[in-house]
């Protein structure tokens, strides 16, 4: 389902306005909110995770009011068979990428790494998971669902 903006379905637009606010608010928490790796953590780390949430979740908003407005049909209309195929396939992938991230960060614990390393390291695999999730949905929203 290619072509102009407006034949792309509300659910890809969606999955599209997550995709690139996630990936873009995540990237600067990442790498530029002063953090430390040291036992005792920082509160800058705290506060940025903190400042950019409620960003991602203003931006959200905004973007998902947006489109609504635009194709308000679109956006009231219920899951049907492929959407809900499409976000089961989807997150399954995603449940395996976060899993495999949060084992690899906690098991650094086995090589000295502490605990706001770690928690560093699943805050980043749970990004990685949602990124890989409506990653996925666009994808299964353009080739379609095999």
């Amino acid at each position: 389902m290619t072509g102009s903006p407006s034949e792309i379905s509300y659910r890809e637009k969606s999955a599209w306005i997550h995709l690139v606010s996630t990936l873009l608010i995540s990237a600067f928490f990442f790498l530029h909110v002063p953090w430390t790796l040291r036992p005792r953590s920082s509160p800058g780390l705290v506060h940025g995770l903190f400042i950019c949430v409620l960003v991602w979740v203003v931006v959200q908003v905004i973007a998902h009011v947006v489109v609504a407005r635009m194709a308000p049909d679109d956006a009231k209309a219920p899951k049907d068979e492929r959407d809900r195929l499409i976000e089961l396939k989807a997150v399954r992938i995603a449940r395996v990428v976060y899993i495999v991230g949060s084992l690899s960060a906690v098991s650094l614990l086995h090589v000295g790494a502490t605990g706001p390393a770690v928690g560093f390291g699943v805050v980043f695999a749970l990004v990685a998971g949602e990124l890989v999730n409506y990653g996925a949905r666009i994808v299964y929203h353009r080739r379609g669902v095999w």
